[in-house]
C-alpha cells in the first residue's frame, strides 16, 4: 500500500528533511494519523501477542514516525517499557504529545547508544531507507541475545495480484530501484522478496522464524478501491501493457479496479472525513451527500472487507502475498 510523493530520497540527510517537512506541514497529527486502519493495527496487535516473548521487557518501535503503532505494541505489551525511535524530530515531538506511556527519541540521540531491546518492530520502514545493508547493522545493535523482531514490508514475491499486474506492464517493475512496483510511493527505494530480507538479517546472525502474507488478492482489492481513484486509473491504464495481450489484461483488471473504487467511494469519503474531524460546511455537504449513496455502497464495502480478512486468516502462510510480515530471533 501506498500512496503518491514528490520525494526522490537519496540519503539519510534527505530522508530527515523529507519527513520533518510532511509532519510539519500536515499539522497536529495529520500526516499518516488515519492512514492505517483499525483492521491493521488489530492485525498487527494480534501478531505481537502470539509471539514467543519474555514475560517483561523492552521493546522498540524502529522508525515509529508519529507514534500510531508504538502504542499498539504497548497494548500488546503490557508488562513492557515501550520506546519510539526515528529520524524525522517533527514526527518524535508529536508522538512524544500523543502518546505519553511511550518514551520516544531520535535517531541522533547519543544517550541512547548501547541500549538493547528484547523486541524490535518496522512497519513499512526498510524500503524507505538509503542503505539497507547499514540499517540492518544499526538495528542488530539493538538487540539482546536471543531477542525477536517483526518486520512488516512491501513483498516482492510472485504471484500477487500486484505482481501479476506489474508483469503485463512495460514500466511495470524498475530494476534500477531494487524491484519497486510502478505504482509505489516515490519514496521507496526497495522491493524485497522473503528471501533477499532473510540474507540480509542472516548476515546479523538472525533467522527467519515466521512469515507472514497478506494482499494476494482481496487484500489488494480492498486498498486499491479505498486509496485515491486516481490511483486506481493509473493502475488501470492498458496503454502500458508489453502487448496486445496485456493491454486486454490490464483492461479487465483496471474495469474492476475503477468500478470497486467508484462503489466505495461515498464510505471511503465519508470515512475520510470523519477521521478529519474538520467540521465545516464544506465537510458537512460533502459528507451528507456520501450519506446519501451509503445504502448502495455498503453491501460492496462490506464484502470487499469480509472477503480480504477471511484471505488473511486462511492463506496467510502462503508467499505470493503484496506486503509480508516477517519474524526473526538469534540464538541465546
Amino acid at each position: 500500500m501506498c500512496a503518491e510523493t514528490n520525494s526522490n530520497l537519496r540519503n539519510k540527510e534527505e530522508s530527515e528533511k523529507y519527513y520533518d517537512v510532511r509532519y510539519s506541514e500536515a499539522g497536529s497529527f495529520a500526516y499518516m494519523d488515519d492512514y492505517w486502519q483499525d483492521w491493521k493495527k488489530k492485525r498487527i496487535f494480534d501478531l505481537i501477542k502470539e509471539l514467543d516473548l519474555p514475560e517483561r521487557g523492552e521493546a522498540l518501535d524502529f522508525g515509529c514516525g508519529n507514534g500510531v503503532f508504538t502504542d499498539i505494541i504497548r497494548q500488546a505489551l503490557p508488562n513492557y517499557q515501550v520506546y519510539g525511535m526515528d529520524l524525522s524530530q517533527a514526527a518524535i515531538d508529536i508522538a512524544k504529545e500523543r502518546y505519553k506511556e511511550c518514551l520516544f527519541f531520535h535517531s541522533g540521540d547519543a544517550s541512547y547508544n548501547g541500549k538493547k531491546f528484547d523486541f524490535l518492530f518496522t512497519h513499512h520502514v526498510l524500503e524507505h531507507v538509503y542503505d539497507i545493508e547499514k540499517v540492518a547493522e544499526e538495528i542488530a545493535d539493538y538487540m539482546k541475545p536471543a531477542s525477536t523482531m517483526l518486520h512488516i514490508l512491501p513483498c516482492g514475491n510472485k504471484g500477487s495480484l500486484e505482481y501479476n499486474l506489474c508483469m503485463l506492464r512495460k514500466d511495470g517493475v524498475n530494476p534500477d530501484k531494487g524491484g519497486v512496483f510502478f505504482f509505489e510511493d516515490k519514496g521507496h527505494v526497495r522491493r524485497l522478496t522473503t528471501t533477499q530480507l532473510s540474507k540480509i538479517f542472516s548476515k546479523e546472525k538472525f533467522a527467519l522464524i515466521k512469515d507472514y502474507y497478506s494482499e494476494q488478492y482481496y487484500g489488494a482489492l480492498r486498498w486499491i478501491s479505498e486509496a485515491n481513484p486516481l490511483t486506481a486509473l493509473k493502475m488501470a491504464n492498458p496503454f502500458y501493457g508489453k502487448d496486445l495481450e496485456a493491454k486486454i489484461k490490464i483492461l479487465k483488471i483496471g474495469a474492476l479496479l475503477v468500478f470497486l473504487n467508484l462503489l466505495r467511494m461515498p464510505i471511503n469519503i465519508m470515512n475520510r472525513l470523519k477521521s478529519k474531524r474538520i467540521n465545516n460546511w464544506k465537510n458537512n455537504l460533502l459528507y451528507t451527500a456520501s450519506l446519501i449513496f451509503y445504502p448502495l455502497s455498503h453491501p460492496f464495502d462490506a464484502y470487499i472487507r469480509e472477503r480480504a480478512e477471511e484471505e488473511w486468516r486462511r492463506r496467510k502462510k502462503e508467499s505470493n502475498g503484496s506486503e509480508m510480515y516477517l519474524v526473526f530471533s538469534q540464538p541465546s
